[in-house]
């Protein structure tokens, strides 16, 4: 299993998860989702937004457009966690919650 933790991760359409932890299998699916609230053992910690899409779905700025900051992983999107792919956006505007200028857009596996 590998963790990565960030600032944020987005989930297109719905809104920001604030310092969540991905953990994925092998594979590179992901396995969960969860606040990270203290340190978790084998937790990368990564700067900027990890934004979770569905396969095939190309990063853009219009990913961004639901600048909502969410209390928990809505149910919808539990079920759809081993079909999406996370991207590491950074560097990232924390104040426009954006992309900016020369944002990469890095596959996490």
């Amino acid at each position: 299993m590998k963790r990565f933790a960030s600032h944020y991760v987005c989930l297109p359409g719905r809104g920001f998860l604030k310092r969540y932890v991905v953990e994925m299998r092998g594979g590179g699916q992901i396995a969960r989702l969860f606040p990270m609230t203290e340190e978790v053992e084998n937790t990368e910690w990564l700067p900027g937004v990890i934004v979770l899409v569905p396969a095939g779905v190309r990063v853009d700025d219009r990913l961004f457009d639901a600048p909502v900051l969410l209390e928990e992983v809505p149910q919808e999107v539990l079920a759809l966690l081993p079909t999406l792919t996370p991207y590491l956006c950074y560097p990232f505007d924390f104040i426009g919650m954006k992309p900016v200028g020369g944002t990469r857009h890095t596959q996490l596996r």
